[in-house]
């Protein structure tokens, strides 16, 4: 295991309107607020979004499995973000469920609110969280300097 001590920085509450995208507009606000690496939580409703629910086998590099819905669900979703090089890389796990189906995943390309979603965003200040691609993986992971 590696860690980093952080403290706590700003601490913004979003609101996503319908038909928007939450991982454009998250990016959007790290970048316009500057915001090097933090927490995401999210509550809320999605449709037409992308979900990777798991690798076809255990190898490495994973194939992901892909599974994209067009009906409204719920989402509760945590994440963390950091940059790698300049850009916000959000990695960002949800629960996601109708009264039909529940599935759990990672959030990934498209993510279109259905409604509203709601959240934080908590900065991580005093720290030099980055995220790096780790070949094996072929994953951005965090990095601590």
């Amino acid at each position: 295991m590696e860690y980093t001590q952080a403290k706590s920085g700003r601490i913004f509450a979003v609101k996503f309107a319908a038909e928007e995208d939450i991982l454009v507009e998250l990016k959007e606000l790290i970048r316009k607020e500057k915001i090097q690496s933090g927490i995401i939580y999210l509550i809320g409703a999605l449709t037409n979004t992308d979900v990777v629910l798991g690798p076809e086998k255990k190898e490495y590099p994973p194939a992901p499995v892909l599974w994209n819905f067009s009906d409204a669900k719920e989402i509760i979703a945590i994440g963390l973000f950091a940059h790698e090089n300049d850009e916000p890389k959000i990695h960002l796990h949800a629960g996601l469920g109708n009264k039909k189906e529940t599935k759990v995943g990672c959030i990934r390309n498209k993510t279109e609110v259905y409604l509203t979603v709601e959240g934080i965003v908590h900065e991580f200040i005093d720290t030099n969280i980055t995220r790096k691609l780790d070949e094996r993986y072929n994953a951005s992971l965090l990095h601590f300097e």
